[in-house]
């Protein structure tokens, strides 16, 4: 359990100003952003609390519940207030992955104490960001007494006439991941979700001339991950637990601890800008400091993968060396081999990895998370869910020099699954071992935590592919992603494929496809297209995707709009790497400003050729100002420094 105390690693906690937070004449109390432009307002309303925030004095998110529901008593009504301290939250901390790799945690924090009838406290705890606010509860008492909380009454209201961009959380009840349905696209407020669960983090929202984002961030074992529901449709979205059919575990929905407790953070980002979204660190500022204190040998890089083109090719030791040798080529730095690999034939796996060092290029191996096989004989199928084994297949892999694994197949939010995914970290950790999680939960900052975390799944990615209604909608979805699932952390989505999967045809073009390299953000980023389909690529985008970094120094939101188009740039030391995506029907010419190019430079630039299914190659000469690109419809460019004017180094 997270202790209550922010001091660690830097982080300063200072008296804050009256003009920061404040007494409102003994009703209530307004906690404000450094830049004071968010203001959290926490208020009486009736016999319980409410909480409101605004931007700039425009409403983001109206009068929302607060409150909390033990199995011995409740803490939602009738609350006695007893004290508030006031702390003002000021550091700095690095990432490996990311969109930005230097952080800033700085916001401004109110916790208030109250008590029951009973005289039992509890504590919410609120800060507001510059992009954002978060608040989230606390039991102070100390107790080892189990308790549970049987409901959290924890609320967002958004304003009926808002749009939003949001994804049904997935009924789980065939043991598939509960964060890979399609996004609404400008949805109206209030919609009923197609399932009865509700909706998942993170979700979207434009009101009143702004944005908000809402997520969760700070979960640890003693809590489920959760997600949202509006049952009455008007537009206040609470807290569900995960569903009771959610069959990998059959734990209560319900979390469990002892005291002292602290829930996770309920955190929206919030701005004017489109830019405020993209560009924010909020998930990762909520988030504990990394428990790793060596992390030179955590490397994010770029990966080939057998698996989407061909995926009974895990099990045959003479095509993976063919990938190795395709990925040296390519200087890439792993090879995923997926499930099937412990029946490799040909070959033995230490061989393998011994032969991939050789060529300088990491192994990266699948597991089976275990969840829902804790009661079947210990096996390669399960036994990443008995402790000892598991410690004991780290152990040997890291002997081997494997360099990370890929646990899938988690399929649920419970207090169980979330614990199962910190073992597996900690573990991990222990033998220097990277860790991508499929067929997982949302991310909510851990890769801050536990920075060998380099990428997480949960979204409908690109191994949908071989299903046509996955192909039809994914030029939509691909323009929403960057500003829903991937604003939260790492997504693996497995993109950038050339080829069709099975009898489904792509919608999306080539440089749409490309483009996605610098889009979507992964610490690991994985192409999942055939390897014979990439040698074919003519030299300027084979020689792009040679280069294109995966770990970016900063990111700057250019132009678009979710559901339509989207332009992205990112920075790795002094190389920039712009690319945009038209997810439309139609041509969409945009025109725009690169404010960071401080003198005239030439970029390389691909677009989409006058044949479907080739590339153009030009260059640009710009400095920065009013740059016009038309992107053909579904289609998508890339612009970037190239190698002969930016050295690329392998991270």
């Amino acid at each position: 359990m997270f202790a209550r105390t922010i001091v660690p690693l830097g982080i300063l906690i200072l008296l804050l100003s009256f003009s920061a937070v404040q007494t409102v004449q003994g009703q209530g109390w307004d906690v404000s952003s450094p830049d004071k432009k968010v203001k959290v307002t926490i208020a009486t309303k009736g016999n319980r609390l409410s909480y409101s925030v605004s931007y700039a004095n425009t409403s983001a998110i109206g009068s929302s519940p607060l409150g909390i529901v033990r199995d011995d008593q409740q803490f939602s009504e009738n609350l006695k207030f007893i004290s508030k301290t006031a702390a003002a939250i000021d550091g700095t901390y690095t990432l490996r992955i990311g969109r930005k790799l230097q952080c800033r945690n700085q916001a401004n924090e109110v916790t208030l104490t109250f008590e029951n009838e009973n005289k039992e406290s509890v504590q919410l705890i609120f800060r507001a960001y510059n992009d954002g606010m978060a608040y989230r509860y606390h039991f102070p008492k100390t107790d080892n007494t189990p308790y549970k909380i049987i409901r959290e009454e924890s609320g967002f209201a958004i304003a009926k006439d808002a749009k939003a961009w949001i994804q049904p959380y997935d009924l789980n009840v065939r043991k598939k991941p509960c964060y890979e349905a399609f996004y609404e696209n400008g949805m109206a407020v209030g919609t009923p979700s197609p399932n009865p669960a509700g909706w998942a983090f993170s979700a979207l929202f434009n009101t009143k001339g702004l944005w908000v984002l809402l997520t969760e961030a700070g979960l640890d074992e003693t809590y489920p991950g959760t997600h949202m529901e509006d049952k009455a449709g008007n537009g206040i979205y609470t807290i569900r637990f995960p569903e009771k059919e959610e069959v990998t575990s059959d734990a209560d929905p319900e979390p469990v601890s002892t005291l002292p407790w602290t829930t996770p953070w309920r955190a929206a980002v919030i701005g004017p800008s489109l830019a405020t979204i993209q560009e924010t660190s909020l998930v990762t500022n909520l988030s504990p400091p990394s428990v790793i204190q060596d992390v030179s040998w955590i490397k994010p890089g770029r990966s080939s993968w057998s698996w989407w083109s061909a995926g009974g090719t895990t099990r045959d030791f003479e095509v993976q060396k063919q990938y190795i040798d395709f990925t040296a080529d390519m200087k890439w730095d792993y090879v995923l081999i997926d499930a099937g690999w412990h029946e490799m034939k040909n070959g033995k796996m230490e061989d393998l990895v011994k032969y991939a060092d050789s060529k300088k290029v990491g192994i990266v191996l699948w597991y089976h998370s275990g969840m829902g096989r804790e009661k079947d004989t210990l096996s390669d199928a399960n036994l990443m869910a008995f402790p000892d084994a598991r410690k004991k297949e780290f152990e040997k892999i890291a002997a081997w020099g494997v360099k990370g694994v890929k646990v899938d197949f988690f399929d649920g939010d419970k207090q169980p699954v979330i614990k199962r995914y910190y073992d597996i970290m900690r573990d991990a950790a222990a033998n220097k071992i990277m860790v991508n999680f499929h067929g997982s939960t949302l991310p909510r900052g851990w890769e801050r935590t536990y920075p060998h975390l380099v990428s997480m799944e949960s979204v409908k990615g690109a191994e949908g592919a071989g299903r046509q209604e996955f192909c039809d909608r994914a030029p939509i979805q691909n323009t929403i992603l960057p500003f829903t699932r991937n604003v939260v952390g790492p997504m693996d989505y497995t993109p950038v494929t050339f080829t069709n999967k099975r009898e489904a045809k792509r919608q999306t073009t080539f440089a749409h496809e490309l483009a996605l390299s610098v889009v979507f953000e992964s610490g690991v980023f994985h192409f999942a297209d055939n390897m014979k389909s990439y040698q074919a690529l003519p030299e300027e985008p084979k020689n792009f995707l040679r280069q294109v970094p995966v770990a970016w120094d900063e990111t700057r939101y250019v132009t678009g709009i979710p559901g339509k188009y989207i332009v992205i740039a990112r920075r790795k030391g002094s190389a920039w790497y712009i690319a945009g995506i038209n997810g439309q029907d139609a041509e969409q010419e945009i025109s725009f400003d690169l404010p960071f190019l401080k003198k005239e430079v030439t970029l390389s630039q691909i677009t989409d050729g006058p044949v479907a299914g080739t590339f153009a190659a030009t260059a640009l000469k710009t400095n920065g100002k009013n740059i016009r690109v038309k992107i053909i419809a579904k289609g998508g460019f890339v612009l970037y420094m190239p190698e002969n004017t930016v050295t690329a180094k392998r991270k």
